[in-house]
């Protein structure tokens, strides 16, 4: 549980402290990917908006970290397609993941060993391989599905454990449909800068202040027992 509290406390915290600068190679070379912008929901409430920081951070710190760490980047549509598949894992226990666990882990351990080469060779180390077009499609893995796809789509799967950690620390069934819109208005603000995200900065703030409050009285309320 105090694992849960800490990944809470990191998430509200880079919203305010911004992540980092973003990766000029990556945005550029991404800048003639098409997106479509989810409609507006003027009416969200502040627990959707909620679920939405978490997407957008969690996802914006996963995009941009990881090309540099493997020479890759991430499949926006695998990844979608991850958190989506793990969504429907915690609510049927039947359901079945198109990457298992142990592949997995497999999966963390070959670009474990590949981000640990690529810095060892530091200014040599070949250019940043791209990702396919963002289409916004069904994924489905195959046996000839590439290595980066399915390493994509577990990271999905990891980061909305993540975002059910929360619900768990909050006591709130944060609607993963808000979540996943969160992850896709930040990678393609990412992309193009111009991006119109469906909740505003302001909002954004109130939102994440809110919660930080929140946070801090669940954290007064476990030091007291």
């Amino acid at each position: 549980m105090k694992n849960l509290v800490t990944t809470c406390i990191c998430a509200l915290s880079l919203l305010a402290c911004g992540s980092g600068e973003k990766s000029e190679e990556i945005r550029n070379e991404n800048s003639g990917t098409q997106t479509e912008q989810a409609p507006t929901r003027e009416s969200m409430t502040e627990s959707q908006v909620f679920a939405y920081i978490l997407g957008e951070e969690y996802a914006k710190s996963l995009y941009l970290n990881t090309p540099p760490r493997i020479g890759e980047m991430l499949d926006l549509d695998a990844m979608v397609q991850g958190i989506v598949d793990n969504e429907k894992a915690l609510k049927d226990s039947n359901w079945v993941l198109q990457v298992p666990f142990e592949e997995q882990k497999s999966l963390d351990a070959h670009y474990d060993q590949v981000a640990k080469d690529r810095a060892a060779l530091g200014e040599n180390a070949r250019p940043i391989v791209l990702a396919g077009p963002i289409t916004g499609q069904k994924v489905v893995i195959t046996d000839t599905t590439s290595r980066i796809v399915k390493y994509s789509y577990a990271q999905g799967v990891s980061i909305d454990i993540l975002f059910n950690g929360m619900r768990e620390t909050f006591s709130e069934n944060f609607e993963g449909r808000f979540f996943i819109q969160g992850v896709r208005e930040s990678i393609y603000e990412v992309i193009d800068p111009s991006f119109k995200k469906t909740v505003s900065g302001e909002k954004l703030q109130a939102v994440n202040m809110e919660y930080k409050k929140r946070l801090e009285k669940i954290r007064e309320e476990r030091r007291r027992q």
